[in-house]
């Protein structure tokens, strides 16, 4: 007959696992992360193209307590790069509603950048450098370009949807990410662009920069210039895959194709920057620091 009878329990082995628990764990702790850190790029991308969708308006109120700390002034530099900008933008089609308000920043920053709201920040350090109007003009059109695509307020929102996707993670870390985008510092100057963004901005400022002037001279030497002002400052550019903007080279190699698929011609006779604007940066530059506003 048959033995139904229990077989003995190797007392040896009970309870005891062939698996190592802190293994696991470990690779359990690791596809989460990975996995909440895929979720939070994706809501980041998510909330960087909703945002190229609220009304122009919205800018406007969210730089509003950002733009009162810079009034409009009468200032020799200030209303040139105003007039500047002006002058390019009618070549250029911003956002229904949108109005440029330029500012000069008197600080030896050899920088200029675009916000939301229709800022443009131009610095004295890059005043001090540029040979002549064309190439300060390849500048701001490259900022008005940012701009005309409203790159600033897609910034925003991605930053914004990042901080809350990793607020989910960690309320701490989540706060400063959004307290970093939010407010940082005085006009949202903590705003990034992907390198696709600086491309596109490049080609709106080329055009731009083309039917002003009449040929594209200045379009290149931009780079140049901003390239030996970080070498003198020590700084090199980081390898591509760790840089959001496109390394200088390339990115005057795009540019002169571009160039050349427009039949633009490649340069001119350029405009010298106006007497009364460059008296006023040297001005400045010798003047003692002023502080920024709080």
């Amino acid at each position: 007959m048959p033995d139904y009878s229990n077989p003995p329990l190797p007392e040896d082995r009970i309870n005891v696992s062939d698996r190592r628990p802190l293994r696991s764990f470990l690779a359990l702790a690791f596809a989460i992360a990975i996995l909440c850190g895929g979720a939070a790029v994706a809501i980041a991308f998510v909330g960087g193209e909703f945002a190229h969708y609220l009304p122009y308006a919205t800018e406007e109120r969210l730089i509003e307590p950002y733009a009162r700390r810079y009034p409009p002034r009468e200032h020799a530099v200030e209303n040139y790069l105003q007039g500047l900008a002006d002058r390019l933008a009618t070549r250029m089609s911003l956002p229904q509603g949108m109005t440029l308000r330029v500012h000069y920043v008197d600080e030896p920053v050899v920088n200029a950048y675009a916000t939301l709201g229709g800022h443009i920040a131009v610095f004295r350090g890059l005043l001090v450098r540029v040979p002549d109007e064309n190439v300060l003009a390849m500048v701001v059109a490259h900022e008005i370009g940012h701009l005309q695509h409203r790159h600033p307020i897609r910034s925003l929102g991605r930053g914004v949807a990042f901080g809350a996707a990793i607020s989910i993670l960690s309320v701490g870390a989540g706060s400063h990410v959004a307290d970093r985008v939010l407010g940082g510092s005085g006009m949202l100057t903590l705003l990034t662009f992907s390198r696709a963004q600086e491309e596109q901005a490049d080609v709106s400022a080329l055009d731009a920069l083309a039917a002003a002037y009449g040929h594209a001279g200045g379009a290149t030497e931009v780079f140049k210039l901003l390239q030996e002002a970080a070498r003198e400052r020590g700084r090199n550019e980081p390898p591509k895959i760790l840089s959001t903007h496109p390394l200088t080279q390339e990115r005057m190699a795009r540019l002169s194709a571009a160039v050349a698929r427009g039949g633009f011609k490649p340069d001119g006779a350029r405009t010298p920057l106006p007497a009364a604007v460059r008296e006023a940066v040297e001005r400045d530059s010798r003047a003692p620091a002023k502080p920024r506003p709080g």
